[in-house]
């Protein structure tokens, strides 16, 4: 059975890119027997704020990886459209293995953004 989507609480103005934030048990994996490795991997969601001119951008760095973890970053959204240079300036970025942690870190930054504190 696949797992679902983590629930989010995604205010006003954002756009979903993609989504696949799962609800599954990172803690368990601790090796390539780990059924949902290949669901984690760089591109696990993306969401855009086009008001706001934010990008939030959520992956597990090293991709596939057992040792690897989640991480949050949120850039400027600019005129570029591979935001290259934006990449390497976050302006918040957060890492964790805890699916729990990331989405309530990712709740947090959603909302701040759309009041404008971020």
């Amino acid at each position: 059975m696949q797992p679902k989507l983590v629930p989010l609480r995604i205010s006003s103005g954002w756009s979903v890119g993609y989504n696949n934030f799962l609800e599954i048990s990172t803690e368990d994996f601790i090796d390539d027997t780990y059924p949902y490795e290949w669901d984690l991997n760089e591109d696990i969601l993306q969401f855009s704020n086009e008001y706001r001119k934010r990008i939030l951008d959520l992956g597990w760095y090293p991709s596939s990886n057992p040792k690897g973890q989640y991480r949050i970053v949120l850039i400027e959204l600019c005129e570029d459209e591979d935001q290259a240079e934006k990449w390497d300036s976050p302006l918040f970025q957060y890492c964790s293995r805890d699916t729990n942690d990331i989405k309530d870190k990712i709740n947090f930054v959603l909302q701040e953004v759309a009041t404008g504190r971020l």
